[in-house]
């Protein structure tokens, strides 16, 4: 069987993520001021109230999205587990706050965009983080991260 390399992948701050934000921002203020044009006062205000909240939480959003690096690992015991001929090995997560890096329960794919990906990473005690990953972060290394992910997600 034939193993998905591997892999040490760059995660940041996304920029399909910042843009789709962008457009949603846009849309807010498009209607703020067909609300004010319309001469629909209280709508302004409730609306211009909301998008300003909408505003600082969507700030807050991309601010806190995990910065780090996700790698695929494959052991090099035990290669091929013959039950399940599959590969064995495991994904790690490390950041600021792993600096030494965690291993984890697993990474699961939610969207696959192809130049895009939405990732669901599971740390040992359990808590979900999500990350998008980028193919403009490391074009050299994409097709090694959306091989492991598919043979080992």
């Amino acid at each position: 069987m034939r193993s998905a390399p591997s892999v040490t992948y760059p995660v940041g701050r996304s920029v399909l993520f910042r843009r789709l934000l962008l457009v949603v921002g846009a849309l807010g203020v498009a209607a703020l001021v067909l609300a004010f044009v319309f001469g629909l006062g209280w709508w302004v205000l409730a609306g211009g109230l909301a998008w300003v909240i909408w505003g600082m939480t969507a700030m807050r959003t991309w601010q806190r999205q995990p910065l780090g690096r996700l790698a695929w690992v494959p052991s090099t015991e035990h290669a091929v587990d013959p039950a399940l001929r599959t590969v064995v090995g495991h994904w790690s997560w490390s950041s600021a706050a792993y600096l030494g890096g965690v291993v984890l329960q697993r990474v699961e794919r939610v969207h696959d965009l192809q130049a895009w990906m939405l990732l669901r990473l599971y740390n040992p005690d359990g808590a979900r983080t999500w990350v998008w990953v980028e193919r403009g972060s490391d074009p050299d290394r994409w097709d090694d991260l959306r091989r492991a992910l598919w043979a080992h997600g």
